[in-house]
């Protein structure tokens, strides 16, 4: 643990950890849950029996309709993406740094 925290606390420690965990936080946000919902999605529809539907009221068909055909919305894109532009600021500040500390 005293191991971990002295690799935190160099200069590049806490800025690897950082680019590792908004990689972690991106694929799943973009690659794993909306595979997942598609998945659910998927088995819900082959649970519908379409006779049934047929003696539905037109509005309800639409929106269960609506309901198996829903997108999954990024949970990082909401808020204008705000979440992505604050790690890049971070991720480029700390880049631009260490180029200036280089030089």
């Amino acid at each position: 643990m005293t191991s971990f925290l002295n690799w935190l606390q160099k200069e590049e420690g806490w800025k690897s950890l950082m680019a590792v965990i908004y990689a972690i936080i991106c694929i799943f946000d973009f690659i794993i849950v909306p595979s997942f919902m598609g998945m659910a999605q998927k088995s819900q529809a082959d649970t519908l029996d379409l006779t049934q539907l047929v003696t539905l009221d037109p509005a309800v068909q639409i929106q269960l309709l609506k309901s198996l055909v829903v997108q999954h919305e990024p949970f990082t894109l909401r808020g204008a993406g705000m979440f992505h532009l604050a790690f890049g600021a971070l991720l480029t500040g700390s880049a631009i740094s260490k180029i200036k500390g280089e030089k």
